[in-house]
């Protein structure tokens, strides 16, 4: 379970601190408020197109899988969000921490089902439900103490020793890659 909230938890709050950094990125850049809001556009619409097709393709192939996946598209994704020179290079690297947040995301309550036994999960959903809802409360409070001792580039790259420990904790911890679903990912389930 720690595997799965801390992937959840650096997903939410990577949708928050971006709001906070805003007007840092637009002033070192000298981007306007138009461009600038696409580096939180970018990542919200990335998971957002990414969830359903995600999730399908956990069903087929694994949730553990596709969760790793994501855990490790999301960590390059902020690498490279902290790297970034320039505000395109920004909101790419926005999309890709975003395609692999809708990973983590899109088998987040499979994973939960499949690691808790059925008479304890509903506290797994419960305990998932209070890792989701306390991220994106403190994120803006974790974005300003970030920026209040060091540049917006930090709120990113601080996910990459997390994201890090967390693929290693995931790869030892998450259940085995469930068995495949026997439909194509274009078929609907009726």
């Amino acid at each position: 379970m720690l595997a799965i909230a801390i992937g959840i938890a650096m997903s939410v709050l990577d949708g928050a601190v971006a709001n906070i950094a805003l007007p840092a990125i637009a002033a070192e850049f000298h981007a306007s408020p138009a461009e600038s809001i696409w580096v939180v556009n970018a990542y919200q619409l990335a998971v957002v197109m990414g969830l359903l097709p995600l999730a399908s393709l956990g069903e087929r192939i694994g949730y553990r899988r596709v969760y790793l996946w994501g855990l490790a598209i999301f960590t390059l994704g902020s690498v490279a969000c902290a790297l970034s020179q320039n505000m395109p290079e920004l909101i790419v690297a926005r999309v890709g921490q975003g395609v692999g947040a809708a990973g983590v995301f899109a088998v987040n309550g499979a994973l939960v089902r499949f690691t808790y036994p059925g008479a304890l999960l509903g506290r797994g959903v419960g305990l998932n439900a209070f890792v989701v809802s306390v991220a994106a409360a403190v994120g803006p409070s974790v974005a300003a103490a970030i920026l209040a001792v060091g540049p917006w580039q930090w709120l990113f790259a601080i996910n990459a020793p997390f994201g890090i420990v967390n693929f290693v904790i995931g790869y030892r911890a998450l259940p085995i890659p469930t068995a495949a679903a026997g439909h194509s990912i274009s078929s609907a389930r009726r």
